[in-house]
Formats: structure tokens, sequence, C-alpha cells
């Protein structure tokens, strides 16, 4: 069963984001977790957004609004991530990302993929998840000073790893949404009982 809860502004996002390629592949719903570094668990709104991927110009393009950073904590890494096997394979960085994002007003991204994953076909990986980094990994530029070699836990919970800050199934991922009981923190997977909760 594949998630499409779609809001009404991931809608009309989607409306908005079908003008930049007739190649952009559905629109999928991104949250994030609030039982994470930055955030006031019951005072703050999780995080929330939409992503597409775009075969003609391999990128993931998107936006979002509610994200909270911690500090010293702002570049912000993509990694697509297989849940059933517990692995994750780097991106690249999204950037530092847009904090204070509310409302209408919201953090736009895009994201290139590496060569392997221009088609569209991100093998076994179901999430497209962002890491949070110390800001000095990213430049002014938006380009990488340090590659992470591994996605961020939370300081919080330490054991989580990784400790995604935005997350979404991939376009065309056939997985299912799992809650854990506690806030908006979730997982996907096809072999639940190999699932470890995200924030």
């Amino acid at each position: 069963m594949r998630l499409r809860c779609f809001t009404l502004w991931g809608t009309a996002l989607l409306l908005a984001l079908s003008t930049f390629t007739a190649q952009a592949k559905e629109v999928v719903p991104m949250l994030g977790g609030v039982i994470i570094d930055g955030y006031e668990f019951g005072a703050d709104i999780g995080p929330k957004g939409s992503v597409t991927f775009d075969e003609s110009t391999g990128e993931f393009i998107g936006a979002y609004n509610g994200l909270k950073m911690p500090a010293g904590r702002r570049a912000i890494f993509a990694w697509v991530h297989d849940t059933v096997n517990q692995k994750s394979e780097y991106i690249g960085p999204v950037g530092w990302l847009k904090t204070g994002t509310a409302g209408k007003d919201k953090g736009r991204f895009r994201v290139a993929v590496p060569e392997k994953f221009k088609s569209g076909d991100f093998g076994s990986n179901e999430i497209l998840g962002f890491t949070s980094e110390k800001t000095a990994f990213i430049n002014g530029k938006g380009e990488a000073v340090t590659t992470p070699t591994e996605p961020s836990g939370s300081d919080i919970q330490k054991e989580l790893k990784p400790a995604f800050y935005l997350y979404a199934a991939l376009p065309g991922a056939d997985t299912d949404l799992h809650y854990c009981g506690h806030g908006q923190d979730f997982f996907y997977a096809k072999a639940p009982e190999k699932q470890v909760c995200y924030d």
C-alpha cells in the first residue's frame, strides 16, 4: 500500500512543481521528528513538506515549513535509506536549511543525485532523509566542505541513528507507514520486525 495522504497545500505544490517539468515523478509528503535536537515536545509543530524527483534533471525538488535546527547544526545533507537492512547512502549537500519557516513562509530546496540514481531507480532504498550536521560542514555557496561518513544521530537519544529532520518515502517506494506511538515519529518498512523508529 503506497502512502498517498496528500494535504491541500501539498496538492497545490504538485500543481506548481508540474510547471518545472512534465517528467517529474509523483509528489510525496515529507514529515519530520519532534523528539529530536532543537524541538520542544508539546510546544513545537513538527516540520512537513513535499518532495518530487525530476528525472529530466536528476534532482529532488521540494519545500518545507516548521523546521527548527539545533544550535550550530544548520548544515543539512540528504541520504537514501534502506529501512529493512538499516543502510544509508549519501546523496549530497542540501545547504543551510532556512529557519523560521511557518505558514506560507516555506523553505525550498533542490538536491542533485549521484549518477547511479539519475534514472529514478533507488534500488532497495525506501526513504529520502535529511540529517543535520555542524554548520561549518557547508560553505556560503551551499557546497560541502566536510562530507559526513554516515547520517548523524540525535544528541537527545543517541541510539536513534540516523536522526532524520525531514523524511519521506521515495517516489515509487512500495512500503507501509507505521506509527511508533510517540509524537510524529514513524517508520517505513517492508519488514517491520527489523525496524527501529525514526525521529
